[in-house]
């Protein structure tokens, strides 16, 4: 027995009217937690100082930059393309330390919010510093504390942009406070 055709266009409509925002739920939530899962790996190997398994998280057309820290170093950070990106990671405690790795360097994430392709994540990034690199040679090392706002953008699995904000001003205090302490 076979029912109406107006009943059987009813009920179809009414299945999907009530199936609909499930099947976008379920994808939308889906997509969200593969960012967010490839945003904390990423900030995992950004915290353990490993730039060659951040590598394999990059599109290759990532872009990096951090304007912050362009202003207050008056050099560029801004980098494109995975080569360019990775040699500048690679590059910034060059010949500052053993294995050119700080001692201590960690990245404590306090919150992780999302938006369509973009993680957004505040964090504090900790690390010592050689003293050497602020006054006469020492083996002395600083400990510097300061926020952090990453962004992230990700498209299809991969990261097309990595954006850092820090506190360098607090950066900054933290390091002639020690000086200055040490100096006593």
């Amino acid at each position: 027995m076979s029912l109406p055709y107006k009943f059987q266009t009813k009920h179809t409509l009414f299945v999907l009217l009530i199936l609909t925002p499930f099947l976008f739920y379920s994808q939308s939530d889906i997509g969200s937690q593969s960012h967010k899962t490839i945003a904390l790996s990423y900030m995992e190997a950004y915290g353990d100082w490993d730039f060659d398994t951040m590598k394999t998280f990059y599109a290759e057309n990532i872009h990096f930059e951090d304007p912050t820290g362009s202003e207050v170093f008056n050099q560029k950070f801004d980098f494109n393309g995975i080569k360019e990106v990775y040699n500048f990671f690679r590059g910034v405690f060059k010949n500052g330390f053993e294995n050119e790795r700080p001692p201590y360097v960690d990245f404590r994430i306090e919150k992780v919010f999302e938006s369509g392709s973009f993680i957004i994540i505040n964090s504090t990034f900790e690390c010592q510093l050689p003293n050497a690199w602020f006054k006469e040679p020492s083996s002395e090392r600083i400990l510097i504390s300061i926020p952090f706002l990453t962004i992230l953008q990700i498209e299809n699995g991969k990261i097309i942009s990595h954006t850092d904000y820090g506190g360098y001003d607090s950066y900054m205090k933290q390091i002639q406070a020690q000086i200055t302490n040490n100096k006593e």
